[in-house]
């Protein structure tokens, strides 16, 4: 079985995965047959190159560079492993310090509400599909036009 032949297996299952750095998590994990969990982890990276491929990056990883959570809180670490299309509907916003810039910056579902006197740079999901394959210098190339722009180049 090749690795798209076991997303398929897994998707006709029920089973979601997502990538988070490089590893995968399952949910749900008990849901997994042993037969398909060995497959999986004979063939994981594989299967974490070809969801990437299909843009199935959770919000974590849609930042270049990675991000941490700057609050702990329960609502910002569920949503920074949501899938990045689930989190662009999501109506969230959430505080995270990127990792390659050394700041705090906004996440917001694309039909999420801003305060009106936000003035850090804001990232919409939208934003964040398009930026997903920047190298670092070409991410702090368009932060620093984000940041020349009051924080936001797409209309809110």
């Amino acid at each position: 079985m090749n690795a798209a032949e076991l997303l398929s297996e897994l998707q006709a299952r029920h089973i979601e995965l997502r990538v988070v750095g490089d590893r995968l998590r399952i949910r749900p994990a008990e849901a997994l047959p042993p037969s398909l969990r060995t497959e999986l982890r004979a063939r994981q990276a594989e299967v974490v190159e070809l969801l990437r491929a299909r843009g199935e990056r959770c919000l974590a990883e849609a930042l270049p560079g990675g991000v941490t959570d700057t609050r702990g809180s329960a609502l910002t670490a569920e949503s920074l492993t949501m899938l990045l299309a689930d989190f662009s509907r999501a109506r969230r916003v959430v505080e995270v310090r990127s990792d390659l810039l050394d700041e705090v910056v906004v996440l917001a579902s694309n039909d999420a509400v801003l305060d009106p006197g936000e003035r850090r740079v804001v990232y919409r999901a939208a934003e964040l599909q398009a930026i997903a394959g920047l190298t670092p210098q070409e991410f702090l190339s368009v932060h620093a036009a984000k940041k020349a722009f009051g924080g936001s180049l797409l209309p809110s």
